[in-house]
C-alpha cells in the first residue's frame, strides 16, 4: 500500500498534479501510518507475572502488605508498571518441605503475584525490583533482576521470583519513648518470616536454630547484651535487663539465622527514670 502511494505522488509530481490533491495523498498515508502502528502495538502486548518470596519461605502476599513491584526500561529508568502483589502465601509443601524440580512450578492458584500488560515494540532490557513486606516499613529490603523482555513473549506461570531476605521483626515493649520507673524492665519482641510465617521451638521454621538478641544502649555506649527467649507465644521473644542509672537509652533487637544468613532488626527507646 505505502509503495503504491509512493508511486502515485510521483506520477502526481510528473503531471503538475494540484497541491490539494498531493495534501490529500498525504493525509490518508498518515491515517495508514497511524493505525498500522496502533494495529502493531495491540498485537505485541506482552503479559508478565512478577513474583517475591521470602528467603527460605514462602511468597510475600496481602496478609504482609504485598510487595512493590516496579519494571523499568533499564536505559531510559522510564516506570513501565508498578504495583503490588496480591494473593495468599502459596504452598508450604511446594515452597518449603518438597525439593525445587527443574522446569516444576513453585506457585499454585491465588498464589500472590503482580501481573503487567506491557505494549512493546521491541526487545527491551528491563530491570525489575520488588521491595517488601509493605505492611513492616521497618523491614522493608529491596530485591531486582535484570533481563529482556521481547514482544508478544508472555513470562507467566511461576514469573519472575525475586527473593527477599530477611526477619520482620517488632519491638512490642517498651514502647517507644516510655518512661520505665521499675528496676528491671522487660523486653519483648515479635519476629515472622518476610511472608508472615510464624517461627517458634520445633516448628517448621525452628527457633532453637536461630538467633535473637537485644542490645541496650546508653548514648553511644553498650551497656547490655541479651539473648532472648522464647516466651511462650508462637513469633514471641523476651529477656530482661535492669538499667543501673536513670536516662535515656536505644534497644536494638536483631534476629539470625546461621543455616539460611536471614537477618533483621528492629529499634526503639526508654526512659528510665532512676526511681
Amino acid at each position: 500500500m505505502f509503495v503504491f502511494y509512493a508511486y502515485l505522488l510521483i506520477h502526481l509530481a510528473e503531471i503538475k498534479a494540484p497541491i490539494t490533491m498531493f495534501k490529500n495523498i498525504l493525509f490518508i498515508l498518515s491515517l495508514s501510518l497511524t493505525f498500522s502502528t496502533m494495529s502493531f502495538a495491540q498485537q505485541d502486548s506482552t503479559k508478565i507475572v512478577v513474583r517475591a518470596v521470602a528467603k527460605d519461605a514462602k511468597f510475600i502476599g496481602t496478609s504482609m502488605g504485598g510487595a512493590h513491584i516496579i519494571i523499568k526500561d533499564a536505559k531510559t529508568g522510564d516506570i513501565l508498571a508498578e504495583g503490588y502483589t496480591e494473593g495468599s502465601t502459596g504452598s508450604t509443601d511446594k515452597l518449603v518441605r518438597e525439593p525445587n524440580q527443574r522446569y516444576g512450578s513453585l506457585s499454585i492458584e491465588g498464589a500472590a503475584k503482580f501481573t503487567a500488560n506491557l505494549a512493546l515494540t521491541q526487545p527491551t532490557f528491563v530491570t525489575v525490583s520488588a521491595t517488601g513486606p509493605m505492611a513492616k516499613k521497618q523491614a522493608h529490603v529491596t530485591s531486582s533482576t535484570q533481563l529482556w523482555l521481547i514482544p508478544g513473549k508472555d513470562i507467566t506461570g511461576d514469573g519472575i521470583i525475586l527473593e527477599i531476605p530477611g526477619f520482620a521483626i517488632d519491638i512490642l515493649q517498651p514502647q517507644t519513648h516510655e518512661v520505665m520507673d521499675k528496676n528491671t524492665i522487660t523486653i519483648t519482641a515479635n519476629a515472622v518470616m518476610m511472608c508472615g510465617c510464624p517461627i517458634k521451638p520445633g516448628g517448621l521454621w525452628n527457633s532453637e536454630e536461630m538467633e535473637f538478641t537485644a542490645i541496650i544502649k546508653k548514648g553511644d555506649e553498650t551497656v547490655a547484651r541479651k539473648q532472648m527467649d522464647y516466651a511462650g507465644k508462637t513469633s514471641t521473644f523476651e529477656t530482661h535487663f535492669s538499667p543501673k542509672e536513670g536516662g535515656a537509652y536505644q534497644i536494638i533487637v536483631y534476629g539470625f539465622d546461621p543455616r539460611t544468613g536471614n537477618t533483621g532488626v528492629d529499634k526503639t527507646t526508654f526512659v528510665f527514670s532512676g526511681q
